[in-house]
């Protein structure tokens, strides 16, 4: 099944599909997005292999070539979302000083095309909600779905502002090699968001990546301002945080994220934050 769910004189669409089998064409519009809610896509895009499972989406725009393969023995649920390259230039201009410029990388060659996890942008959040209520029966075709590409335009802009801001930091000139490059920092990044409580190793990073150690630090460094170590120690403290105000022991906290005792978490929370964590707790009581 393949349904169009909504489309408009401007070429927004989206789009619900159920399918088991499928190996075609799948041109993106404007700026275009593949959900996957369930199961798993194979996408070639511009001669590059993304797998998109489920929870994960992959971006897209008229310079973008691309065929899918689906291949499961259950459906693949999934939504195929375009948005017109009018209301992302309009969006781009209105919200950012340097309109014009994330403009051009949006709806040109320049975009970095990627997969992403739905829980860990604002698209993704929408993605979700528009999936729910289709699946529900609760979509409606009216003017609330035409303002709602707008929305949609400023979540993507705001994601993809931080890729665009930190590709720059990079200081290369655009090239496929450049591009392959600034990829395995931003997947490396999201590999410590997604495994925030583990004891992730440089040489497995590195290893990820493609990139040697020594280059590795240096690229991520310059790209997020931060070492990837200590990215990964404020994002531990930033969950073990969270945890503190929902209730959790601190020696739980600490022992959570990788703390030899409450003393030495205490001695690195109260670095990161100028409190400690009983006093956290107590704040929220």
């Amino acid at each position: 099944m393949n349904q169009t769910i909504y489309r408009d004189v401007d070429n927004n669409a989206i789009r619900f599909s159920k399918i088991k089998k499928m190996e075609a064409e799948t041109p993106f519009t404007g700026l275009g997005i593949k959900y996957v809610a369930s199961g798993t896509e194979i996408y070639y895009a511009n001669n590059k292999k993304y797998t998109v499972r489920e929870g994960e989406y992959i971006i897209g725009n008229d310079f973008t070539t691309t065929t899918v393969q689906i291949n499961h023995k259950e459906p693949v649920q999934g939504l195929c979302i375009d948005i017109s390259a009018q209301i992302i230039a309009e969006v781009a201009e209105y919200n950012d000083l340097n309109g014009s410029e994330l403009k051009e990388f949006l709806l040109s060659d320049q975009l970095l095309v990627n997969t992403y996890k739905v829980k860990n942008t604002g698209l993704g959040l929408a993605l979700t909600g528009i999936n729910r209520k289709i699946k529900s029966g609760s979509f409606t075709n009216d003017l609330q779905q035409s303002e709602l590409f707008y929305t949609l335009a400023e979540s993507i802009i705001a994601d993809q502002r931080f890729v665009f801001d930190h590709f720059r930091k990079m200081g290369f000139k655009k090239s496929l090699t450049n591009a392959e490059v600034f990829r395995s920092i931003l997947n490396a990044k999201c590999h410590i968001d997604e495994h925030v409580s583990e004891n992730i190793s440089l040489d497995g990073l590195s290893m990820k990546s493609g990139i040697s150690k020594y280059h590795f630090i240096r690229l991520f460094k310059s790209t997020f301002g931060i070492s990837p170590y200590q990215y990964q120690i404020r994002r531990k403290l930033e969950h073990a945080r969270i945890e503190l105000i929902k209730g959790v022991p601190v020696s739980d906290v600490a022992l959570t994220y990788g703390y030899a005792d409450a003393p030495a978490f205490s001695k690195a929370f109260r670095l990161a934050f100028g409190q400690s964590p009983g006093s956290i707790q107590k704040s929220n009581f």
